[in-house]
């Protein structure tokens, strides 16, 4: 793990320590110490309610896992991904976060469903993810947080079982966009602390490089759920009045405004919400000079 991968580590884990600080009073009101997704509602294709759970199932089309396979989180936040999936699929599930809070709320739900031995959560960065190996890797809007995209797949790459599959789920930007879009790009950059997002050709690049091949891929931008700019608007300046007052202690305001950024972006098609899920062909299956 490089030096910068761990102070990029360092700077993440203080963003959400900001972030879990500030949630934890607003959902233990809500609904008590309940692990909740933290990745984003999506509309239903097949007609259900949005919800975030959405993106659970469509990660894994096309995904075959044997049984009794092992999976890891990386970037698991609360738990929610793996809290839903284990009781549906089975198998041993093991969570990577670097807020010990995020661990221990999701470990208190995974108690309280009974899933202990199955599902665990570790404070650990992704970057030096533990020894696998594991036939089931995924990041949900996480991986985007690296200071090295290509040095983090070669490290999940690294404990993935042979035939096992690697999914990202992330915002892809395009690689063209008006100087106007990439400042808002840059500022959902800074404030989301995601130094590099890469495009999807960065992705697929990265995947190819660790020995992967992508096997499925899908662009959900269709399914989100996002305001444009004229509709954000109002907030916005709402948020920026409150962000001057509040100067280094608006990091709630910092990541909303991020969001807002993102969100403009996406319903402008310069951002892009994309599943690519890619396998590690068995060594002997694999073309010459792989």
């Amino acid at each position: 793990m490089s030096g910068a991968s761990k102070a990029q580590a360092r700077r993440v884990a203080r963003y959400y320590r900001w972030l879990d600080g500030l949630s934890f009073f607003r959902e233990r009101r809500a609904e008590g110490e309940a692990a909740h997704p933290v990745h984003r509602a999506l509309d239903d294709p097949d007609g259900g309610p949005p919800s975030p759970l959405v993106i659970h199932r469509l990660m894994l089309e096309g995904v075959a896992l044997p049984q009794g396979f092992r999976a890891l989180d990386a970037g698991c936040g609360y738990g929610a991904t793996m809290l839903d999936l284990a009781p549906k699929l089975g198998g041993e599930w093991l969570g990577l976060t670097l807020s010990p809070e995020q661990a221990r709320r999701g470990m208190a739900a995974v108690q309280a469903q009974g899933l202990e031995g199955r599902v665990r959560i570790e404070v650990r960065s992704y970057d030096a993810p533990p020894a696998g190996p594991f036939d089931l890797i995924y990041g949900i809007e996480s991986l985007i947080h690296s200071a090295d995209p290509a040095a983090t797949i070669r490290a999940l790459a690294g404990v993935l079982a042979p035939g096992g599959h690697l999914v990202v789920v992330d915002d892809m930007p395009v690689e063209a966009m008006p100087d106007e879009a990439r400042g808002r790009l840059a500022t959902f950059r800074r404030f989301w602390r995601c130094p590099v997002a890469p495009t999807r050709a960065g992705w697929r690049s990265a995947l190819e490089e660790a020995g992967l091949a992508v096997v499925a891929e899908r662009d959900l931008s269709q399914l989100l759920r996002v305001r444009n700019m004229a509709q954000a608007a109002p907030r916005l300046r709402q948020i920026r009045w409150k962000q001057r007052l509040l100067g280094p202690l608006a990091v709630r305001l910092e990541a909303e405004i991020g969001g807002i950024m993102l969100e403009t972006l996406q319903t402008e098609g310069f951002v892009e919400y994309r599943v690519m899920a890619a396998r590690l062909t068995p060594p002997a299956a694999r073309p010459a000079g792989r």
